[in-house]
């Protein structure tokens, strides 16, 4: 049996489903058979990121409504064989899907996969609670402003009612704010939120650039982004390694900020 991880967040616009997509890379990358489902019911995006929008015959709709099997709805990747998509129901609604249904459909994958990434729906709603409890791990994404952090603090409760318990990772930090002490550092934030904190993520310009380009921020090949979700991968996978405080920003780095402010 795999390990299955819901990821979520409070709110939308937080960059949620790029990180989902970059996780589901890089664990194909590793050679593990990953499965990506994209349950943000009504907004599926994945398939755009992933570059497969043309290859997609059914849907997750389509698969729970018994118009079609798991296996027809699983959408190959042509680079990474070890990856497969299960697009969102773009018509559906959270309440179309029973959670028996949905039970069924994670440990299916699970099963046959090695790692399993739901990427789940942004706000407090009831597509929350139909995959609350059916994950082994839970990722609560969130952008280093209040109103991101109020969000991401309910999602959690959310869980915790559910007796999940999730971890979180900051998105879209922006090295020179901490420095000034305009931000807090993300461990100060984890500590806010009483959540353990998975990782970190540095606002990046290039990721917008790739993501046009059908590629992933685990593709990316100007800075770490790559290693960082390679950590991450692995500390959800039980290894024990610390998350790093954000290093003071270099003239290089400083400067590539600057020359993306101006674009």
């Amino acid at each position: 049996m795999g390990k299955s991880i819901l990821i979520i967040s409070g709110k939308g616009g937080v960059g949620k489903s790029t990180l989902a997509a970059a996780l589901a890379v890089t664990a194909a990358k590793k050679g593990r058979r990953t499965a990506l489902l994209d349950a943000d019911i009504g907004l599926r995006s994945l398939d755009m990121m992933l570059g497969l929008q043309d290859q997609v015959l059914f849907d997750l709709a389509d698969c729970v409504g018994h118009r079609c099997s798991l296996k027809q709805a699983l959408v190959p990747h042509p680079v990474y064989q070890d990856l497969r998509l299960v697009v969102g129901g773009q018509m559906a609604r959270p309440k179309d899907f029973k959670p028996q249904d949905l039970k069924k459909l994670v440990r299916t994958l699970s099963a046959s996969h090695d790692t399993l990434i739901i990427d789940g729906p942004a706000g407090l709603g009831r597509g929350v609670k139909n995959f609350a409890g059916l994950a082994d791990d839970y990722v609560i994404v969130a952008t280093p402003d209040p109103v991101s952090l109020r969000a991401a603090e309910k999602a959690a409760q959310v869980l915790m009612k559910s007796q999940c318990h999730p971890q979180l990772i900051i998105n879209r930090v922006q090295r020179h704010l901490v420095e000034a002490g305009e931000v807090p550092a993300p461990q100060m934030l984890a500590l806010g939120l009483d959540l353990p904190l998975l990782g970190v993520i540095e606002d990046d310009p290039w990721v917008y650039s790739g993501m046009l380009q059908g590629k992933t921020a685990a593709e990316q090949e100007v800075g770490g982004l790559p290693r960082i979700f390679e950590d991450i991968l692995l500390r959800l996978e039980g290894v024990q390694l610390p998350v790093k405080d954000l290093e003071k920003e270099t003239r290089l780095r400083r400067f590539l900020r600057k020359v993306s402010q101006r674009l």
